[in-house]
C-alpha cells in the first residue's frame, strides 16, 4: 500500500521565473541550470519536454524554500494570477498544496512553492511524477536525470551571494 504524505504546499507569494530574466550557470544531462535574480538570486534547472511543457525545479531564497512549475502553450485555459489545488504523486508519496496561474515567456502553467526537503528527496529518487490540477488535468513527467539536475541546482546556490 502506498505512504502517503499530505503536505501543504504553502504560497508566500509568487515571483515565478520569467525566461528573459534567468542567468545561464551550466547544464546537467538535458536540464539547463539558470539563476533568478528576482527571487534573491535561486537556481534553478530547468527542462523542455517533446510536448512542449517546460518543467523548472529550484530555490526561491527569498521564500526560504522551493517550487515546482510547469508551462505549457496548450494550456491557455490558466488564468495568471489564479490560484487552484495541486497534486503531485510519485510511487510512495504524495504531496498536495497550492498552485498559482503564471506565464512564463509567453507560455501559461502553473507554480507551486515548497518548504518541504521531502519534496525534493523524492523528486530525485523517483523517474517520474503524476501533477494533477483541481481541473483534472493530468501529466506525468519523466524525472530522469534530476538527481544530477538538483545536485547542480544546490551546487549553484551554494555559489550565490546571501
Amino acid at each position: 500500500m502506498k505512504r502517503i504524505l499530505a503536505i501543504i504546499v504553502p504560497i508566500f507569494g509568487m515571483s515565478p521565473a520569467v525566461a528573459a530574466d534567468l542567468v545561464p550557470w551550466g547544464s546537467a544531462g538535458d536540464w539547463e541550470i539558470l539563476i533568478d535574480p528576482a527571487v534573491g538570486n535561486g537556481c534553478l534547472a530547468q527542462k523542455a519536454f517533446e510536448d512542449g511543457t517546460v518543467v523548472q525545479i529550484g530555490a526561491n531564497p527569498a521564500r526560504k524554500g522551493g517550487f515546482l512549475a510547469a508551462y505549457n502553450a496548450a494550456w491557455t485555459d490558466i488564468e495568471e494570477g489564479a490560484t487552484g489545488s495541486v497534486t503531485m504523486e510519485f510511487p510512495e508519496a504524495a504531496f498536495a498544496g497550492e498552485v498559482v496561474g503564471v506565464m512564463s515567456n509567453g507560455l501559461p502553467g502553473g507554480y507551486a512553492f515548497f518548504d518541504n526537503p521531502n519534496f525534493t528527496d523524492e523528486f530525485t529518487r523517483r523517474t517520474s511524477v503524476v501533477v494533477t490540477g483541481e481541473s483534472g488535468r493530468s501529466i506525468e513527467i519523466d524525472l530522469g536525470g534530476t538527481t544530477k539536475a538538483v545536485e547542480s541546482v544546490r551546487t549553484c546556490q551554494a555559489e550565490q551571494p546571501e
